[in-house]
């Protein structure tokens, strides 16, 4: 009989604990266990699961964010969750009530556009609520203008962005994310999606389209006169298309 192999998930787990300097009864202890035994089992070269329950990391979160000499991010604990993020949301807490989302105005899938046009003064809200992994106030909508996303968000499709600073989280090369960018000492402010990739020290914004006018990427570097500023403000978590 062949030995049962610890998962992928349970070795993150380890690593997660070791980052954070916390033993496994520290761990236990501030989940609100009374003893490492009601969780060493999820340490363990035993466990073969491939995800860890959801109630379990949701506990974990608070725990473990920040902790560290390379501080651990949500998204870090959140990779040790089941695929299906209905799991999860049954996971929070009653309390956690869906909140409607804000409407932001338009961003730009093609060229860069300047933020302004795609704004409004008036405050408009979805009926459609955000993911509730993440906190509300971090999440907002914004509806695509182009088709250099096409692949995966269509002309008049509503993005769900996440405000990764407020939320915690850590963006990373290949993610889809909303860009701004200062011109004209901060007078221009533009706005686009791309997918982001890193690459040599540079930061390279590519386009997910069919269409041949959009296959080039977008790259900018320290000695780019036009983007005296480039930013990330949001990543991208979903798409909303709508049918009617």
């Amino acid at each position: 009989m062949s030995e049962i192999e610890q998962s992928a998930v349970s070795r993150q787990l380890v690593d997660l604990k070791d980052r954070s300097g916390l033993s496994i009864r520290a761990i236990a202890r501030e989940m609100g266990y009374q003893n490492a035994s009601s969780i060493q089992r999820y340490f363990s070269q035993d466990y073969s699961k491939p995800a860890l329950p959801s109630d379990f990391v949701t506990k974990l979160l608070p725990v473990l964010i920040g902790k560290g000499e390379h501080p651990i991010t949500r998204e870090d604990i959140l990779a040790l969750a089941p695929d299906s993020i209905t799991d999860l949301e049954a996971a929070s807490t009653p309390s956690r009530a869906a909140q409607a989302l804000e409407i932001k105005g338009q961003v730009a899938a093609g060229l860069w556009m300047e933020a302004g046009l795609f704004e409004t003064d008036a405050t408009k809200r979805a009926t459609l609520s955000g993911d509730l992994r993440f906190p509300p106030e971090s999440q907002y909508l914004l509806q695509i203008n182009g088709e250099s996303l096409n692949r995966i968000a269509r002309n008049g499709d509503f993005i769900l962005c996440l405000d990764f600073m407020e939320a915690g989280i850590e963006i990373k090369s290949g993610d889809l994310v909303v860009v701004e960018r200062s011109r004209d000492g901060g007078h221009t402010i533009e706005r686009t999606a791309k997918r982001i990739l890193r690459h040599n020290g540079q930061i390279e914004l590519h386009p997910e389209s069919d269409d041949p006018r959009f296959q080039e990427p977008v790259v900018f570097n320290e000695h780019d006169e036009e983007a005296t500023e480039v930013r990330i403000i949001a990543k991208i978590l979903s798409v909303i298309r709508q049918i009617v």
